[in-house]
């Protein structure tokens, strides 16, 4: 019998190839560390270039925005009143607590949230109709680009200031034209009635704010490809037709981008309602920031005004997440 090709049978146990790779393991783990912090200085080392080159940044990043956020959640759990004690008294919650009873939060939060989706329906809404204007082939149509580009362009201040004087009881623009009309049997004191002082403020902002609204849609439907509305023309479909299963889908994108932008900036917005209203008549157009900063720069609770400020980033964060979240879904089903 041949017994060139015969082999002895393995020794070894079964259980052997564990041993192995354990083995394996402590040759590529020295020192015995945990092999997820292994990992990690693995990828550590690997994007060391990167991590430095994104450094400054961060650093920019931790001074302009984590510092400050520290020190004002720091300083909402003193009592910091400067005409009643010159040293912060620690309080803990006291401010917080505070912010459950505070009637007026609670009217300058209502008015904050018809502050902000006034305004950004507006804006979204004539900016819509700009951009489906000046998406047409017409002569003067970049002149026209350029004129409605100009409230966007003008500073914030003289813009409100132009439309304090328009909205002036006596010797205001807007009263003279509706008068000169016989609209109204006298003169309308926009900003200083209750009923109208909202809706005037909501009226400047959005004025301020359709034109950035208008050149991101305009710039989403050239981004349309033309074969579409081509063919559904063919098929027979209207004007409306098309902007409601071509266009307005397609520039869903765009959407979600400019209208949580415009809700942020309108939300944070003080300069308008400042100079229009000042948070008057009786407190109709008081929103949070004007809140915020009347009890920080006129009535001096500094720690109550940084509890409010607090409250301000967290709303902000929470709805820009749940709004964020809600869009994400929306684009993942299809909706």
């Amino acid at each position: 019998m041949k017994l060139r090709n015969w082999r002895p049978k393995s020794s070894k146990p079964h259980n052997a190839q564990p041993a192995e790779k354990e083995r394996d393991i402590s040759i590529n783990n020295p020192g015995g560390v945990p092999l997820f912090f292994h990992a990690v200085r693995k990828g550590f080392r690997r994007h060391l270039l990167g991590y430095l080159l994104i450094l400054p940044a961060g650093l920019i990043l931790a001074v302009v925005l984590i510092y400050p956020l520290v020190s004002l959640i720091r300083m909402s759990v003193f009592d910091i009143e400067p005409l009643r004690h010159p040293d912060p008294i620690f309080s803990g919650i006291d401010n917080y607590v505070r912010l459950l009873s505070d009637p007026n939060l609670r009217s300058s939060l209502a008015q904050t949230a018809f502050w902000t989706i006034g305004s950004v329906t507006v804006q979204f809404g004539i900016g819509l109709l700009a951009a489906l204007i000046l998406n047409e082939a017409f002569r003067g149509r970049g002149l026209a680009r350029a004129l409605l580009l100009v409230p966007w362009a003008m500073p914030s201040v003289v813009g409100a200031f132009a439309w304090k004087w328009m909205y002036h009881a006596q010797l205001g623009l807007l009263n003279h034209i509706i008068t000169s009309l016989h609209l109204v049997s006298r003169n309308v004191n926009w900003l200083g009635d209750p009923t109208t002082a909202m809706i005037a403020a909501v009226i400047t902002n959005s004025w301020r704010g359709f034109p950035f609204m208008m050149l991101m849609l305009l710039a989403g439907m050239q981004n349309i490809p033309h074969e579409l509305y081509d063919a559904s023309a063919v098929d027979g479909a209207s004007f409306w037709q098309q902007l409601r299963f071509i266009t307005l889908p397609l520039l869903k994108p765009v959407v979600f981008i400019i209208t949580l932008l415009a809700s942020i900036w309108t939300f944070n917005n003080f300069t308008y309602i400042y100079i229009l209203t000042g948070g008057g008549p009786a407190g109709m157009t008081e929103i949070l920031v004007t809140y915020v900063y009347k009890n920080s720069f006129q009535f001096f609770h500094f720690g109550y005004a940084a509890a409010l400020s607090v409250l301000l980033f967290a709303i902000v964060v929470v709805l820009s997440a749940a709004y964020i979240r809600l869009m994400s879904r929306g684009a993942v089903t299809g909706d």
